[in-house]
C-alpha cells in the first residue's frame, strides 16, 4: 500500500470553512449572553446592544458563507462536490461507516470525499443555518439590515411554530445542537487523524491529506 499526498482543499475551501468556525462560535457565544446575560456592563457600556450588533454580524457572515458553500459545490473548478451529498451510495453505504464509527468494525469503504455520515451531517448543517437564520428573523424586534420589519416579515415562522415562545426554544435547541455537532466533529477529526495518519486534522490548514492506495 502507497501513500500518495493530495490536495484536499484549496484556499477557498479553507477560508469558508474558517469563517464558519468563527461565526458560530461568536453566534453562540453572543447568543447565550442575549438569553441570559451572564455579565453586566455599567450604564453606558451599552454591552447587550454589541452583543447584539456581533450576533448579526455573524448571522450574516454564517448566511453568507453558506451561499458561497452552495455555489462552489456547484460551480467550483477545484472541486465541485455537490454530488457526494446527494449519492444514492450514501444511504447504501450508511450502515458500512456506521459501524466503523461505533467500533464494531475495523475499516470501512474507501469514500472519494465525505464519508455517508458527513454527508448527511453537513447537509443537515446547512437546513438548520437557514432554519436558524428564520427563527432569529422571527424573535427579532427591529428591522433587518435597516428596513426589512422583523418579525413582521417572519411572522409566518412563529405561526408555523405555534407562537414566538415555541419558535425562541427551536432557535435555542439549534444552538445546542451546533456545539454539540462541533465537539463530535473536532473528536471525529482527531480520532481519524490517530487512527488512519492520514492528516485528517491538519488537512484543513494545509489543504493537504495523505491517501492511501
Amino acid at each position: 500500500m502507497t501513500e500518495t499526498l493530495t490536495k484536499e482543499w484549496n484556499l477557498a475551501y479553507i477560508m469558508e470553512h474558517w469563517i464558519r468556525v468563527l461565526s458560530i462560535a461568536v453566534l453562540v457565544f453572543t447568543g447565550f449572553y442575549i438569553h441570559w446575560p451572564f455579565m453586566a456592563g455599567g450604564p453606558d457600556s451599552f454591552l447587550m446592544a454589541w452583543m447584539r450588533f456581533f450576533h448579526f454580524i455573524a448571522a450574516y457572515a454564517l448566511m453568507l458563507g453558506l451561499v458561497v458553500r452552495v455555489y462552489m459545490a456547484v460551480k467550483s473548478t477545484f472541486d465541485a462536490d455537490w454530488k457526494d451529498f446527494v449519492s444514492i451510495d450514501n444511504f447504501k453505504n450508511l450502515p458500512d461507516i456506521t459501524k466503523y464509527y461505533l467500533f464494531l468494525s475495523d475499516s470501512h469503504k474507501q469514500y472519494r470525499k465525505y464519508t455517508p455520515l458527513q454527508a448527511f451531517a453537513y447537509l443537515a448543517v446547512g437546513a438548520l443555518i437557514i432554519v436558524m437564520a428564520l427563527t432569529g428573523g422571527a424573535i427579532y424586534h427591529g428591522r433587518l439590515f435597516g428596513f426589512i420589519p422583523s418579525p413582521g416579515s417572519f411572522q409566518w415562522v412563529n405561526s408555523l411554530l405555534g407562537g414566538e415562545p415555541n419558535t425562541r426554544l427551536v432557535h435555542l435547541a439549534i444552538t445546542w445542537f451546533f456545539l454539540i455537532f462541533v465537539l463530535i466533529h473536532v473528536y471525529m477529526s482527531f480520532m481519524m487523524s490517530w487512527v488512519n495518519k492520514d492528516r485528517t486534522l491538519t488537512a484543513i490548514f494545509t489543504g493537504y491529506k495523505l491517501k492511501k492506495h
